[in-house]
């Protein structure tokens, strides 16, 4: 999102110079592409109201592509195609054999500064099962984002706005809301109910610092050939790190973190969202990276 005010502010400043040649879209290297991986450790797992059942692990990776497309100096569009890849294996699983999953999403954001003091994200989200690309009723996903930030001063700003999600036998709206603080150019407190909760050291222009809250939450459906057919399942769990970050201002960003996952749940329900078997997942170790682009 602060990636994001600094190019409609870039391109502003070129838009309101008439003497100063007009700037190229590509002098802002809208294409961007890259990926992310995190990886946790075994858990343990304890069904609900029964013993410890195994141990659960949880790995994650995709690798994206999208554009920034312009439609004034205060207002823009980022489409965007993703693939992921998941792995989630209970080794003590009594409703499915499945470990590994994949599927393609497709989104739409749009960014704008239009308000004075406020900034807007909306955002539309589809996720397709890749192996059941023709049954989008059954393995498909619908999420959207409403996100607004207004400036209270310099240093201050609260947010608002909603985000939820409709498919697999369920669907879910939460609200945003939380403030951040920035003392100091060199510091940033975020705490963004359910998005961000952070604490921000900035080195210089291009290094940063911080320590982070991660939620984690992934819900999909299994094949129809597993003990339990078409199984929903969710999992759902939080963790904290030390994160450091690296950006070169349009072109290229680089994240690496390292912390531990204190747990979640984790469920599984029949194909019509019925029948719910419910798990406590404990604490461990996870790592990941991400890398971003712009051509």
């Amino acid at each position: 999102m602060k990636k994001w005010l600094l190019i409609l502010a870039c391109l502003s400043l070129f838009a309101s110079d008439e003497e100063a040649p007009a700037p190229s879209l590509w002098d802002f290297h809208p294409i961007h592409g890259g990926g992310n991986l995190i990886a946790i450790g075994k858990a343990d797992v304890d069904v609900k109201h029964g013993p410890h059942e195994g141990e659960l692990t949880f790995n994650k990776a995709n690798a994206f592509l999208y554009m920034l497309v312009p439609i004034n100096n205060e207002s823009y569009f980022f489409p965007r195609v993703e693939w992921n890849g998941f792995t989630m294996d209970w080794n003590k699983n009594p409703k499915f054999h499945e470990t590994r999953f994949q599927f393609v999403q497709f989104s739409l954001t749009f960014y704008t500064i239009a308000l004075e003091k406020w900034k807007w994200i909306a955002r539309t989200e589809y996720n397709i099962d890749l192996k059941h690309f023709s049954k989008a009723k059954t393995y498909g996903l619908f999420s959207a984002l409403l996100w607004g930030t207004h400036e209270i001063n310099p240093k201050w700003h609260y947010h608002v706005g909603a985000l939820g999600y409709s498919g697999y036998e369920g669907q879910e709206v939460y609200p945003i809301i939380g403030l951040d603080y920035a003392p100091t150019e060199k510091w940033m407190f975020q705490l963004v109910f359910p998005m961000s909760y952070s604490v921000e050291y900035n080195i210089n222009k291009e290094w940063r610092l911080s320590l982070k809250a991660r939620p984690l939450k992934e819900r999909f459906r299994t094949g129809k050939q597993e003990p339990q057919p078409r199984s929903i399942f969710c999992y759902s769990s939080t963790g904290a790190e030390f994160n450091v970050h690296y950006e070169k201002f349009l072109r290229l960003e680089i994240e690496a973190y390292a912390g531990y996952n204190f747990g979640g749940t984790f469920y599984i329900k029949d194909e019509t969202g019925h029948n719910s078997l419910y798990t406590n997942i404990h604490g461990a170790p996870y790592a990941g990276a991400s890398l971003n682009w712009g051509f």
